[in-house]
């Protein structure tokens, strides 16, 4: 599966840095705005070039319009869009299920909280997320701007009925861990392998059929202060959690 053969535009200098280092896309074109003497640009320059890409040095104004209010720093990448997979195909890549980690997304509307639990999964060691078509926000320019490049080391699955595909991971062996304000201790779970671990909504947590789906629903005791953490800083402590046993 792919997201298709439309052209995508991407901001940011880390997150391009990491699109062209990682070879998976096609890169079309460069836009850099006029002046700009980073190290890391001319690194990304030369990267494009390389790859047989245009680079177009542009007025800063252009990005801007380009970008739609979007914070560029001074970047914008023109390559194809992500490539996502079904289940079958991410788990052909898999080398080791008995050290697979995968996350589930279940309400992720918000961008900025969909890349950053993509830039944690990366971090611990999470391979694959599964995004729903429902109910959940795509892998837009600002998701890929706020994962900071981390896209290019995680796959993403796109499902059409997420609790069908849980089901069909636990036909595969997977365990299955909900995370809730309400379920057993984080830290006194013990995690068997290949795990799913399914990140609810900060509103409504996890959908009621989906919950019930869980092998285990787990929750982060907290020391008040807050109400509870937002879903990407709850992913984090998850995805730390178990990267214990990868």
């Amino acid at each position: 599966m792919t997201s298709g053969f439309a052209h995508e535009l991407i901001f940011g200098l880390n997150t391009a840095l990491e699109i062209v280092r990682a070879g998976k896309r096609k890169i079309y074109r460069l836009l850099i705005s006029r002046g700009e003497q980073d190290k890391k640009v001319h690194e990304l320059v030369t990267l494009v070039r390389a790859r047989g890409a245009a680079v177009e040095f542009s007025e800063p104004a252009t990005l801007e319009k380009l970008a739609k209010g979007g914070n560029h720093q001074g970047v914008i990448l023109e390559t194809e869009p992500v490539k996502t997979l079904d289940i079958t195909e991410a788990l052909a890549l898999e080398t080791n299920l008995k050290k697979t980690v995968w996350a589930a997304l279940d309400g992720i509307t918000d961008p900025m909280n969909l890349g950053a639990i993509i830039r944690s999964a990366a971090c611990f060691g999470v391979s694959a997320i599964i995004i729903p078509e429902r109910r959940s926000v795509g892998v837009t320019p600002t998701v890929q701007k706020a994962a900071s490049g981390a896209l290019e080391k995680v796959n993403i699955v796109e499902c059409v009925n997420l609790n069908q595909t849980i089901l069909a991971l636990k036909e595969k062996g997977f365990w299955v861990y909900g995370a809730d304000s309400e379920g057993a201790s984080l830290e006194k779970t013990d995690f068997a392998l290949p795990a799913l671990i399914v990140i609810g909504s900060e509103g409504s947590g996890l959908h009621l059929k989906t919950r019930e789906h869980c092998d285990e629903v787990v929750s982060i005791k907290q020391k008040g202060g807050v109400e509870s953490l937002n879903a990407s800083a709850a992913a984090a402590v998850v995805f730390y959690e178990i990267s214990k046993k990868i």
